[in-house]
């Protein structure tokens, strides 16, 4: 069974805040993804096991020396 991701959204909205000034149109453009998407897996209009929006945050966090295990749960 293959592993199953998930953001931590309230630490994602605590980076957000802290490293871009509270945009999330700022951080969406960093990880390469787009702003609405972005903002609804932030405001919980969808859900945050979205495989990409992890990757991405994964990635980010690797490239700015953050642990990733911070903002995703993998299970």
């Amino acid at each position: 069974m293959a592993a199953q991701m998930e953001a931590k959204v309230e630490k994602v909205r605590i980076l957000i805040k802290e490293k871009f000034h509270d945009n999330n149109s700022y951080f969406a453009k960093e990880i390469g993804m787009g702003r609405e998407y972005v903002s609804a897996i932030v405001n919980e209009r969808i859900t945050a096991d979205s495989p990409k929006f992890c990757n991405a945050l994964i990635a980010y966090c690797e490239k700015n020396s953050l642990d990733y295990k911070t903002y995703v749960e993998i299970t």
